[in-house]
């Protein structure tokens, strides 16, 4: 009638839970009194649905108050077992576990007078004669004389449908009660969110994450982030990282997730970056030189009706030069206009990021090269960087400042022996 009883039991649970403990409450037994130090064999003959595999085994199923102080947490019987793998025992599930899902797990321990004890470890495996792995070590020793309950979250790392106990440590010397095993509902869940503000970066460029989802948030890639805590951080990746943060849980699994960052290579393409070419041809006589104007030109140190001064000098080994026009800084609307010993080549030009290719004949010995500012922009003064070349590997460059009283000017020296 009691095995019936049992069963009935039993089955209604499982109709309730998707996984329960047959017998976590040892009541299904066939013992009359209490029962002390019982070989694998004897236990296991005795007590459905749990199997004894310790390297000793003597497992006792008690149901007096003689142990403890007291008789059993639930029901009327309760376990009693050795430490060190000495007694280990598999409580058989209904059914398996879901390998990934989490599920919740309480049990009862209790210290009795005259023996020491250590941790209950708690493990799940896929057959009833193996430990299998290692789900839960509770941190504090059983309570003398007092039935303690222990409760904890985990993820299940296999599809095992035994779940596994015994003490850690200690040896035959050791000595536990254990009642009551069931599984709770488990309130645990939720998922981590990074929002990323780029997922590839150049060297030397950051990227903020922000992660959602959780609390209490800790970062691993330590020395590329901004902080090691909280849901904001930045990172400024040296290579290819991968990023993950967790959200520590009360009771439950932490919750993880990761980020990759990669790190863009800057390409350096040669005059791909052109929007705008500007040949300027002036036909001139490399012997013959307009001398007049020159020191016209050069005397007065004005264009325009504007005065203009010197601010950079170059020497070049070419006639033919190339000269590139942008705003290295922000852009923000300055308009220029270039002229090469006193004549217009480029009029009303907007300096932007995009760089104005533009060709000039130089004449030889001194040319000056002024840009003429017709506005200053929405930040004065007006700016502009210039590069030069004349044919050679490396380009110099240079910085003009134009107001709208004074323009910045380039004195370029052509001399054909400076090639060699």
């Amino acid at each position: 009638m009691k095995n019936i009883i049992l069963l009935i039991f039993c089955l209604f649970i499982k109709t309730s839970f998707s996984q329960v403990f047959i017998n976590g409450n040892f009541e299904n037994n066939s013992a009359t009194g209490d029962l002390i130090n019982l070989s694998n064999a004897d236990c296991n003959s005795k007590l459905r649905d749990v199997n004894s595999f310790g390297t000793y085994g003597d497992v006792d199923i008690i149901r007096s108050a003689a142990y403890g102080g007291s008789g059993a947490q639930d029901g009327t019987w309760y376990l009693g077992l050795t430490g060190g793998g000495t007694d280990i025992v598999a409580l058989t599930l209904s059914a398996p576990l879901a390998q990934g899902k989490i599920y919740t797990i309480s049990f009862y321990d209790r210290k009795t007078s005259g023996y020491p004890v250590s941790p209950i470890q708690i493990g799940l495996s896929t057959s009833n004669n193996n430990v299998g792995t290692t789900i839960y070590t509770c941190k504090e020793l059983p309570e003398l004389n007092v039935w303690t309950q222990r409760t904890f979250t985990f993820t299940a790392p296999n599809n095992g449908q035994y779940i596994t106990v015994q003490m850690q440590s200690g040896d035959i010397q050791h000595w536990v009660n254990v009642d009551n095993f069931v599984f709770n509902k488990t309130k645990c869940g939720g998922q981590l969110t990074i929002l990323a503000s780029a997922t590839s970066v150049e060297l030397g460029s950051s990227a903020t994450f922000t992660v959602q989802g959780g609390s209490n948030y800790n970062w691993a890639a330590n020395g590329t982030l901004s902080a090691l805590t909280g849901s904001v951080v930045t990172a400024t990746p040296r290579s290819n990282t991968t990023y993950t943060v967790s959200s520590e849980q009360k009771g439950c699994p932490a919750l993880t997730a990761t980020v990759a960052l990669n790190i863009i290579e800057r390409i350096v393409e040669k005059n791909t970056d052109t929007v705008i070419v500007q040949e300027i041809i002036k036909e001139k006589e490399v012997v013959k030189t307009d001398i007049k104007k020159h020191k016209k030109l050069f005397g007065k140190h004005r264009v325009n009706g504007r005065k203009f001064i010197i601010q950079e000098s170059v020497t070049v080994a070419s006639a033919s030069i190339k000269i590139m026009v942008w705003d290295k800084n922000r852009s923000d609307g300055d308009q220029v206009s270039l002229y090469l010993n006193g004549e217009l080549v480029v009029e009303n030009f907007t300096v932007t990021k995009k760089k104005k290719e533009i060709i000039l004949n130089l004449d030889p010995g001194k040319n000056i090269i002024v840009m003429h500012a017709l506005n200053l922009g929405t930040i004065p003064p007006n700016t502009a960087a210039l590069s030069i070349n004349d044919g050679s590997k490396r380009a110099k460059l240079l910085t003009l400042v134009s107001t709208l009283k004074k323009s910045g000017a380039l004195e370029v020296f052509y001399d054909p022996i400076a090639k060699n």
